[in-house]
């Protein structure tokens, strides 16, 4: 009997790989075609980081790439890590051309480009979450979408076409999805579609698939062809109907109920790379401008700069009764948000005359880059170009630029910019407040109130008022630097100056105190409000005239055309700038003069402590504090080695975690069929995670072998003892008690141990990362649950195919063993029947 037996194996065998071959061209093309869906619905939230068309190129490269070494992979069953040696390859052949294409010769890679591509593999993920988007191909930071791009297609397509649960491949998809939201927009700048799209693919080929595994399954078990339509087809065309059922539900409750607040994400919550609350306000250092030895000495040369133009130098919105400054109280705040700037910054909302100026940095000194209108780019040019522009941030909701280390004599930039379009008086005064976040002042001494409350009384509209306390300033202010023969007039702005000048029988002070009091009565009437300070030629007080100016010409700005004014933000124009600052013109004395219509207030907010008044405290813009400390030797080694350690340690975790995900799988099999909720299932699980172990060793182990043929030949000692006790076990007549379990589970310990006696380090590392088993576990799923249909039967011989394991489940609690077993599965005149 056991000739026949063993032929219908050998059939049944040879069939199964027909089958087998007849399904993987299938199996190859479905599976790829699926993941080039799922990886291209997923690259669409990395849109927003980049948006050019340089991602296009980077993410089909990497797919092509990526399916081309796992389908090598799967045709040549090549282990882990070979495929895992051959993606590095691809990576490094293919990444500078795609990833890093300023250095890239051609369509191959060169020596600085790949030190680039192997860095920012470590890196550029923080480089991407401090920087403005959208950074285009800017440097290197495409490398985190190609690399994602490349592993989770080679990690997808492997699984899909090698893997026993294929419906997994869809993991690494949904990861480069997850990745590309936590390195976007803190706004939700794709559709909500898109996520409901990339996970309704995901389940339909789930179901899918799980639904032609099951049909294979009971094909292979009845031995006859299953109805594609009724097993496969039609089940999974209900399931996909329900799926997009939910999805069009889940995707209208998105469109019409759409988050109202941004996301929180990486740049959110990042560390700011450059923080404005560490650097002295610059307000503060006003009045340097106005000494002797710098008033008449060039601060910048500016060409193209439109005939009274304004050279901002910082936007300051939080003012806390001493200091106006930038960044909140918290630094949470938009004007506290610098970022670096890729290659653009976008301006499209912005209506006004394109500008193109040229900048020369003179005597002028400081953290702030002196900017024009809305900055659209910034171009450093000279000899510290790449320096500066490593170090250029930049706030786009305040217009304000920043270089970390500061600016200096020799730095030279063009800029390309916007000059939005700015309101008359007349249309002003019909303005009514914006809508924009600033913080609220604290502070503020009640003669802001009172100023407002006098010299708006004929007034019938936000605007109207605003303009009125504007020409109020104006119009009764005088103008002094208190620096040689003017007028003594005390420097500072902080709540106590502020309200001497509005409540003294003369109003004497500068722009300093002019826009900060505008400002402050500005956000008394209701208009969100900032100061701004920069370089206008002549000043705003009528004052010497910067030469050549001129549109197209050079305009040479000098320290006494510094100079302070006030933004308010309206509904219809946005924000505006408004000059609140006298004229220059004799100040009478005093006792010609009748008292303001405005008195002191009986309480008076204390003044600053004298350290805080005291300008020479201030630090100025010339200060030491712009120079850099020099860094020890030790920490300029370890700063210019850091980048090759982290690409080291970059490139190690990239080749190393298929391995540790392989190991982690094992692990995860191991603790769920120790801890099995039955004695008998825990049983079963030891013999099974054995014979894993001889699979992963390279000991062939038959479809169709019992539990004692697997052990004929296998390696190591005790395997014998496994199978006898896993039989009696399973088989005998008595329920499995724990301590039986225990012991199986310790037996099988020391068998697994004996296997890994006389082997190599790196025989055990193989069998340690070996797919074998994994693939396996699909197998030994199916023959472990019984059948229901009998057995199947040779069509050439007609002799019952019959798998000893399942015959010994059949027989109950009379199986004594195989034999026992085969004696049942004979014919009639085996037992003596006649």
């Amino acid at each position: 009997m056991s000739a026949p037996v063993s032929a219908a194996r050998r059939t049944t065998r040879r069939a199964d790989r027909r089958s087998d071959r007849r399904r993987a061209p299938l199996r190859l093309a479905g599976g790829t075609l699926t993941v080039w869906l799922l990886v291209t619905v997923a690259s669409t939230v990395w849109w927003p980081v980049h948006r050019d068309g340089s991602m296009v190129v980077a993410g089909v490269t990497a797919v092509v790439a990526g399916s081309v070494v796992a389908l090598a992979g799967t045709l040549a069953r090549l282990p882990a890590v070979a495929v895992g040696v051959l993606t590095v390859a691809v990576f490094a052949l293919t990444g500078v051309p795609a990833a890093v294409p300023d250095e890239a010769a051609g369509v191959l890679p060169t020596g600085p480009g790949l030190v680039d591509l192997f860095a920012g593999v470590a890196l550029d993920w923080k480089r991407l979450v401090t920087i403005s988007l959208p950074v285009g191909s800017y440097e290197s930071l495409l490398v985190p979408y190609f690399v994602t791009t490349l592993v989770a297609t080679v990690t997808a397509v492997s699984v899909a076409t090698r893997a026993s649960r294929p419906e997994t491949a869809s993991i690494p998809a949904l990861v480069l999805f997850a990745a590309g939201v936590l390195v976007g927009p803190s706004e939700l700048d794709v559709p909500v579609a898109t996520a409901v799209v990339l996970g309704g693919v995901a389940l339909v080929w789930a179901l899918t698939v799980r639904h032609t595994r099951r049909a294979v399954a009971v094909a292979t078990t009845v031995g006859a062809r299953v109805p594609a339509w009724r097993s496969v087809v039609r089940p999974a065309l209900v399931g996909t109907g329900t799926i997009v059922a939910a999805a069009v539900v889940a995707t209208g409750l998105g469109l019409v109920a759409p988050p109202t607040a941004g996301r929180t994400v990486a740049r959110t919550d990042v560390v700011k790379p450059f923080d404005p609350r560490d650097e002295v306000s610059p307000l503060s250092g006003f009045r340097s401008y106005e000494e002797a030895s710098v008033a008449d000495a060039a601060q910048l040369r500016v060409t193209g700069l439109p005939r009274g133009g304004f050279v901002r130098i910082a936007t300051l919105d939080t003012y806390d009764g001493v200091v106006y400054r930038v960044g909140g109280d918290d630094g949470s705040s938009a004007s506290g948000t610098f970022e670096r700037v890729p290659t653009t910054v976008d301006v499209r909302g912005v209506r006004g005359d394109d500008v193109r100026v040229d900048v020369d940095v003179d005597g002028y000194r400081g953290v702030w880059l002196p900017t024009v209108g809305a900055l659209e780019s910034v171009t450093f040019r000279g000899r510290d170009a790449d320096r500066d522009r490593a170090a250029f941030f930049y706030d786009r909701t305040t217009a304000t630029g920043a270089v970390v280390g500061g600016v200096r004599a020799g730095t030279r930039y063009d800029l390309t910019a916007v000059l939005p379009d700015q309101p008359d008086d007349e249309q002003l005064a019909s303005a009514r407040p914006g809508t924009a976040s600033v913080p609220d002042p604290t502070g503020v001494p009640d003669a802001v109130r009172e100023r407002v409350d006098a010299t708006t009384g004929d007034a019938a509209t936000d605007g109207a008022k605003l303009v009125a306390v504007v020409e109020s300033l104006k119009r009764t202010g005088y103008v002094s630097h208190g620096v040689g023969d003017d007028r003594a007039s005390r420097s500072g702005h902080g709540a106590d100056r502020i309200q001497e000048l509005l409540t003294a029988p003369l109003m004497i002070g500068d722009q300093e105190q002019y826009a900060v009091a505008a400002a402050l009565m500005a956000r008394q009437i209701g208009f969100p409000s900032r100061v701004v300070m920069g370089f206008t030629a002549g000043g705003d007080s009528g004052g010497t005239t910067g030469s050549g100016t001129g549109a197209g010409g050079t305009t040479t700005l000098r320290g006494s055309d510094v100079t302070a004014r006030v933004e308010v933000d309206t509904a219809q124009w946005g924000w505006v700038m408004l000059n609140p600052n006298p004229v220059v013109r004799e100040i009478p004395d005093e006792q010609d003069q009748t008292p303001q219509p405005v008195t002191r207030p009986e309480t008076v907010v204390p003044p600053p402590p004298v350290e805080q008044q005291d300008q020479d405290q201030q630090a100025p813009p010339q200060s030491d504090r712009d120079t850099p400390p020099v860094q020890p030797l030790w920490l300029q080694i370890l700063l210019a080695a850091l980048p090759w350690v982290l690409g080291t340690l970059g490139l190690a975790v990239l080749v190393l975690l298929p391995f540790a995900v392989v190991v982690l799988l094992k692990r995860a099999r191991r603790r769920r069929r120790r801890r099995a909720p039955t004695p008998r299932a825990r049983v079963t699980g030891a013999w099974d995670e054995y014979r894993d172990a001889l699979v992963d060793r390279g000991h062939e182990v038959g479809r169709a072998a019992t539990r004692r043929e697997a052990v004929v030949g296998a390696p190591g000692e005790g395997g014998t003892g496994l199978a006898a006790l896993a039989d009696r076990s399973v088989f005998g007549p008595d329920d499995v008690d724990p301590g039986t379990a225990d012991r199986m589970w310790a037996a099988t310990g020391a068998a697994i141990a004996s296997l890994r006696a006389g082997r190599t380090r790196r025989e055990r590392w193989r069998a340690a990362v070996s797919l074998r088993s994994l693939r396996n576990g699909d197998l030994r799923a199916s023959r472990s649950r019984p059948r229901t249909s009998g057995p199947a039967r040779d069509t050439t011989t007609g002799v019952a195919v019959v798998d000893r394991d399942d015959q010994g489940r059949r027989g109950g609690r009379d199986y004594d063993g195989p034999q026992a077993g085969e004696r049942r599965g004979r014919p009639s005149e085996d037992r003596g029947e006649p």
